[in-house]
């Protein structure tokens, strides 16, 4: 028998892996751990007879000659499939393991034959790339299905890890006739009042994590229901939520706390973090399984993870500019406009007794000479209501005064003293470079 087979609580990524698996396997049995995410559910409830999968203990696994594993390679979540695994790694002639995956690599990752893994948004990409490069024929039905993995892998093209192979394997699939409006319909399925009550709470629960301020944020708490849409419910928050990376904390009445961290920067790898804690993921998304600790005790070792594993969050102080070059209110005009050529500056805070008392900039400048107004001084065109901040602020809060008041520099002020400038081509050098390749 060839089995094809992927984690537990199977999520789109993981059906549409395994049914692509299938058309390039003909005659394969897709054979699942049994549980499956509430949205996933939904879907199959309509799709069972178009994509068949049967629970693994179900079948006689000691018929096994070929495991096909796909979205995952940690051999601690695949314990349906643990008999195989015994089996292969016992007779390694008796069992042919090949394994898909875009997950980085873990400490219990499984043995394999052979192993495709590419650090893409989503393991269906590579099997999509696959059936296409094969010339395979995809129907509507599994054109949606495959693009529903890879929507719901990549938030949407937003998360961290998502690359231009999954954008490009999504554009081939609405040309094979994927169905947009099944899409959202099966990708963001509404709440229900258990889990809108679950979000509730857990907004008021997010604490920023010391020495990170917002950019990264844990939420614990403990849940004497268990809804099966933990990870919408975190998912939702941190779509409301201004933080770049969020933790949820679930402390279940069976004593385990369940982690789910969600990530839309670089800086903050999710799944390295969870793998400290058990788990695992990509830069992203990931989970965390906690048997042997209290909601306390995890949350500090999710603070400990974060400090060890994160690019420390740049500040202000970290990208601002300094000396900074600044002119008095009385300098003319057009002497600012042949110094701010000179510095190659857009603008220039403008400084009176160790005060700042306004900023101009080129453009201001600019528009007095066509004027004819370049005799007069800086002070008649400078902004008198002048924006700073503080040099130990995080970025984050800079990039929002820049971006809700259009303002092109923001000075950096220690108490009343000007220590830096902190320009739009400072911020938009940073986001860039940040951003996955």
């Amino acid at each position: 028998m060839k089995l094809i087979t992927s984690h537990e609580t199977t999520d789109f990524d993981a059906l549409a892996s395994c049914v692509a698996l299938q058309k390039l396997f003909p005659g394969s049995v897709i054979g699942l751990s049994g549980g499956f995410a509430p949205n996933v559910h939904q879907y199959l409830a309509l799709h069972s007879d178009r994509f068949r999968t049967q629970r693994c203990q179900d079948l006689d696994l000691s018929q096994v000659d070929m495991l096909m594993v796909t979205d995952v390679r940690r051999r601690g979540r695949l314990a349906h499939v643990e008999e195989v695994l015994d089996r292969a790694a016992s007779n390694p002639r008796s069992v042919r393991v090949l394994v898909w995956d875009h997950h980085p690599s873990a400490p219990d990752d499984l043995y394999s034959d052979e192993e495709y893994v590419q650090p893409v948004g989503s393991v269906t990409t590579l099997l999509v790339e696959e059936l296409r490069a094969r010339g395979s024929d995809v129907d509507r039905e599994e054109a949606t299905l495959f693009s529903l993995g890879i929507h719901e892998d990549t938030g949407s093209l937003v998360y961290a890890r998502s690359s231009s192979r999954d954008a490009i394997a999504l554009a081939w699939l609405l040309g094979q006739g994927a169905q947009p409006g099944l899409l959202q319909r099966f990708l963001r399925p509404p709440l229900d009042a258990v889990e809108r009550e679950l979000l509730v709470r857990l907004l008021e629960a997010v604490r920023d994590v010391p020495g990170f301020g917002a950019p990264v944020g844990v939420a614990a708490l403990e849940t004497a229901e268990v809804p099966a849409g933990l990870a919408r419910v975190s998912t939702e928050a941190f779509r409301i939520l201004p933080h770049d990376a969020l933790f949820c904390a679930y402390r279940l009445p069976n004593g385990k706390t369940h982690v789910i961290g969600r990530a839309q920067v670089n800086t903050v790898p999710v799944g390295a973090i969870l793998q400290e804690l058990g788990g695992g993921g990509h830069a992203g998304a990931g989970s965390a399984s906690v048997h042997d600790a209290s909601l306390d005790e995890v949350v500090s070792r999710l603070h400990a993870a974060v400090e060890r594993s994160c690019r420390r969050p740049q500040f202000v102080r970290d990208l601002m500019s300094s000396p900074v070059r600044t002119v008095a209110p009385d300098m003319p005009l057009s002497e600012l406009a042949h110094s701010l050529h000179e510095w190659g500056h857009t603008g220039a805070p403008v400084v009176e007794d160790g005060n700042l008392v306004g900023v101009i900039s080129r453009r201001d400048v600019e528009r007095a000479q066509r004027e004819g107004r370049g005799a007069l001084a800086v002070k008649s065109c400078m902004a008198h209501h002048v924006r700073s901040v503080g040099p130990d602020a995080p970025l984050t809060e800079a990039l929002d005064q820049m971006t809700a008041h259009n303002i092109g520099r923001l000075p950096v002020l220690d108490g009343a003293r000007i220590v830096g400038i902190l320009s739009r081509e400072d911020v938009l050098g940073h986001l860039y470079e940040e951003s996955p390749c």
